[in-house]
């Protein structure tokens, strides 16, 4: 498999930041933007043994569309990002930031995810009032992907061009989807390492350079289909993959696919 490695010199500014004469200037963080379902646990398990103490952010989602300056200096303090980020979040972090994250087939993804959402108990789902989850608890796969409620769109509809261009923010369909992928791509050909679920000792190898880590990559897979061991999540049989969900799932999948094997293959 080709893993991307970013030609820092020949980096295209994505439109949507700002020029760097507009941030001030330090020390790289690094920053993982971590798409759901993408082994990112591992990684970011592995960045909180080896980050300095207290550089770690405690930041793990997406941040709100208005970020209040406190909020905003308090980040500043960080040299180490790690979660379900979206383009925009980056406008918050500190600069210059070496960016990195990890792809998997979109449609093992969306697959991954509804038996992950599943597996959660019913009493934490209504505890917590977990959309997702309640939704796939309550449908077969087919139905899942039958329309989808609009709550839960950005987490289905090409999720991956929707997390590199800002729309994971919206439930709206694409309106213009080739621009959008054209937008993905040039963030995507942007970032300082591209790695694959299959090849997650690569990404360490790639983390380790960047922290100045020797010796074997000490990489543990966790948060893995099938041996949970949380209190809020079950075991469950993993889903198959009929003849018509792959039907109803390729519109979910298309830009997503076509983003990725520009990068992997």
């Amino acid at each position: 498999m080709r893993l991307w490695r970013r030609n820092r010199a020949a980096a295209v500014r994505p439109e949507s930041e700002p020029l760097a004469d507009d941030v001030p200037a330090g020390e790289a963080v690094v920053v993982f933007l971590h798409i759901p379902k993408c082994g990112g646990t591992s990684l970011h398990e592995w960045l909180g043994r080896h980050a300095a103490p207290g550089t770690l952010s405690p930041e793990r989602n997406r941040l709100p569309d208005i970020v209040p300056a406190e909020r905003v200096r308090s980040m500043q303090t960080h040299r180490v990002f790690s979660g379900h980020f979206d383009v925009l979040d980056l406008r918050h972090f500190p600069r210059p930031q070496h960016r990195f994250t990890v792809f998997r087939d979109p449609i093992d993804r969306i697959v991954s995810l509804y038996d992950f959402w599943r597996a959660h108990y019913p009493a934490h789902i209504e505890a917590d009032d977990l959309i997702g989850p309640r939704l796939a608890s309550s449908m077969t796969f087919e139905e899942f992907l039958t329309g989808p409620d609009r709550r839960i769109v950005p987490d289905l509809d090409n999720t991956i061009v929707r997390t590199f261009t800002g729309l994971i923010r919206s439930s709206e369909p694409f309106e213009d989807a080739e621009r959008s992928l054209a937008e993905a791509t040039r963030f995507v050909a942007s970032l300082d390492h591209v790695g694959h679920v299959e090849h997650l000792e690569d990404t360490a190898s790639w983390l380790g350079s960047e922290f100045g880590v020797e010796g074997p990559v000490d990489l543990a897979r966790v948060n893995v289909r099938g041996d949970w061991d949380e209190a809020i999540l079950r075991n469950v049989e993993r889903t198959v993959l009929s003849d018509t969900a792959r039907e109803l799932i390729e519109p979910l999948v298309t830009l997503d696919r076509r983003l990725i094997d520009q990068f992997t293959g």
